[in-house]
Protein backbone atom coordinates (compact mmCIF):
# COMPACT_ATOMS: atom_id res chain seq x y z
CA UNK A 1 0.00 0.00 0.00
CA UNK A 2 1.23 3.48 -0.84
CA UNK A 3 2.03 5.68 2.12
CA UNK A 4 0.65 9.18 1.50
CA UNK A 5 2.52 10.91 4.32
CA UNK A 6 5.01 13.56 3.21
CA UNK A 7 8.55 12.35 2.56
CA UNK A 8 11.37 14.56 3.79
CA UNK A 9 14.97 13.93 2.74
CA UNK A 10 18.14 15.73 3.83
CA UNK A 11 20.70 16.03 1.03
CA UNK A 12 23.86 17.70 -0.15
CA UNK A 13 25.36 18.57 -3.52
CA UNK A 14 29.16 18.48 -3.20
CA UNK A 15 31.13 21.44 -4.46
CA UNK A 16 32.52 21.24 -7.97
CA UNK A 17 35.48 23.49 -7.17
CA UNK A 18 38.51 22.42 -5.14
CA UNK A 19 37.98 25.02 -2.43
CA UNK A 20 34.44 23.89 -1.63
CA UNK A 21 32.83 27.29 -2.09
CA UNK A 22 29.72 25.94 -3.84
CA UNK A 23 28.84 23.09 -1.49
CA UNK A 24 25.04 22.92 -1.17
CA UNK A 25 23.07 21.41 1.67
CA UNK A 26 19.33 21.19 1.88
CA UNK A 27 16.08 19.39 2.40
CA UNK A 28 13.56 18.21 -0.17
CA UNK A 29 9.96 17.54 0.89
CA UNK A 30 7.51 15.59 -1.22
CA UNK A 31 4.16 16.95 -0.05
CA UNK A 32 0.63 16.03 -1.11
CA UNK A 33 0.35 18.60 -3.92
CA UNK A 34 3.90 19.73 -4.68
CA UNK A 35 7.59 19.39 -3.99
CA UNK A 36 9.42 21.90 -1.80
CA UNK A 37 13.16 22.21 -2.05
CA UNK A 38 15.04 24.20 0.62
CA UNK A 39 18.73 24.77 -0.03
CA UNK A 40 21.63 26.97 1.00
CA UNK A 41 25.35 27.19 0.42
CA UNK A 42 27.27 25.54 3.22
CA UNK A 43 29.14 28.04 5.35
CA UNK A 44 32.88 28.21 4.83
CA UNK A 45 35.93 30.40 5.38
CA UNK A 46 35.50 32.30 2.11
CA UNK A 47 32.05 33.63 2.96
CA UNK A 48 31.71 35.97 5.92
CA UNK A 49 27.92 36.07 6.04
CA UNK A 50 25.51 33.34 7.01
CA UNK A 51 23.95 31.85 3.88
CA UNK A 52 20.22 32.33 3.33
CA UNK A 53 17.87 29.40 2.83
CA UNK A 54 16.16 29.50 -0.56
CA UNK A 55 12.85 27.67 -1.02
CA UNK A 56 11.69 26.41 -4.39
CA UNK A 57 8.22 24.97 -4.87
CA UNK A 58 7.37 22.92 -7.95
CA UNK A 59 4.51 20.65 -9.03
CA UNK A 60 5.02 16.93 -9.56
CA UNK A 61 4.48 17.50 -13.28
CA UNK A 62 7.95 19.11 -13.44
CA UNK A 63 9.65 15.81 -12.53
CA UNK A 64 10.47 13.97 -15.74
CA UNK A 65 12.45 11.13 -14.24
CA UNK A 66 13.64 9.92 -10.84
CA UNK A 67 16.54 7.55 -10.38
CA UNK A 68 17.67 6.09 -7.08
CA UNK A 69 21.35 5.17 -7.17
CA UNK A 70 22.21 2.38 -4.74
CA UNK A 71 25.50 1.19 -3.34
CA UNK A 72 25.66 -1.87 -1.14
CA UNK A 73 21.86 -2.17 -1.26
CA UNK A 74 21.32 1.25 0.25
CA UNK A 75 20.11 4.34 -1.56
CA UNK A 76 22.97 6.83 -1.74
CA UNK A 77 21.86 9.33 -4.40
CA UNK A 78 18.66 10.62 -5.92
CA UNK A 79 18.89 11.86 -9.48
CA UNK A 80 16.01 14.15 -10.45
CA UNK A 81 15.44 15.32 -14.00
CA UNK A 82 13.45 18.55 -13.97
CA UNK A 83 11.34 19.46 -17.03
CA UNK A 84 11.99 23.21 -16.77
CA UNK A 85 15.70 23.72 -15.96
CA UNK A 86 15.19 27.40 -15.09
CA UNK A 87 13.47 26.37 -11.84
CA UNK A 88 16.71 24.99 -10.40
CA UNK A 89 19.22 27.02 -12.45
CA UNK A 90 20.45 29.00 -9.41
CA UNK A 91 21.52 25.91 -7.46
CA UNK A 92 25.26 25.22 -7.85
CA UNK A 93 26.06 21.74 -9.16
CA UNK A 94 22.83 21.34 -11.15
CA UNK A 95 23.36 20.74 -14.85
CA UNK A 96 20.46 21.53 -17.23
CA UNK A 97 17.78 20.38 -14.82
CA UNK A 98 19.62 17.24 -13.69
CA UNK A 99 20.05 17.25 -9.93
CA UNK A 100 22.19 14.63 -8.20
CA UNK A 101 21.37 14.76 -4.50
CA UNK A 102 23.62 12.87 -2.10
CA UNK A 103 21.35 11.56 0.64
CA UNK A 104 22.17 12.02 4.29
CA UNK A 105 22.47 8.64 6.04
CA UNK A 106 19.51 9.45 8.33
CA UNK A 107 17.20 9.96 5.32
CA UNK A 108 17.90 6.70 3.48
CA UNK A 109 14.81 4.93 4.80
CA UNK A 110 12.60 7.75 3.55
CA UNK A 111 14.33 7.68 0.17
CA UNK A 112 13.27 4.07 -0.34
CA UNK A 113 9.62 5.23 -0.43
CA UNK A 114 10.30 7.93 -2.99
CA UNK A 115 10.12 6.00 -6.25
CA UNK A 116 6.59 4.69 -5.71
CA UNK A 117 5.38 8.11 -4.52
CA UNK A 118 6.71 9.92 -7.61
CA UNK A 119 5.25 7.28 -9.95
CA UNK A 120 1.89 7.61 -8.22
CA UNK A 121 1.87 11.44 -8.40
CA UNK A 122 2.95 11.44 -12.07
CA UNK A 123 0.23 8.93 -12.97
CA UNK A 124 -2.37 11.19 -11.35
CA UNK A 125 -1.04 14.14 -13.36
CA UNK A 126 -1.13 12.16 -16.63
CA UNK A 127 -4.65 10.95 -15.91
CA UNK A 128 -5.81 14.52 -15.22
CA UNK A 129 -4.26 15.74 -18.48
CA UNK A 130 -5.96 12.97 -20.46
CA UNK A 131 -9.28 13.77 -18.83
CA UNK A 132 -8.91 17.44 -19.82
CA UNK A 133 -8.17 16.46 -23.43
CA UNK A 134 -11.19 14.16 -23.55
CA UNK A 135 -13.42 16.89 -22.12
CA UNK A 136 -12.23 19.30 -24.83
CA UNK A 137 -12.94 16.72 -27.51
CA UNK A 138 -16.46 16.17 -26.14
CA UNK A 139 -17.15 19.93 -26.18
CA UNK A 140 -16.18 20.34 -29.85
Amino acid sequence: MLDTNPISIQFEIPATDHLGKDHVEGKIRFLAESIELDWRLKGNVFRGDTPKVVTISMPYSQIEHVELRKKWWKVRDIILHIADPTIVADIPGVQMGKMTLKIDSRSREEAEKLESLIDYKRSIFILDEQTKRLDKLKES
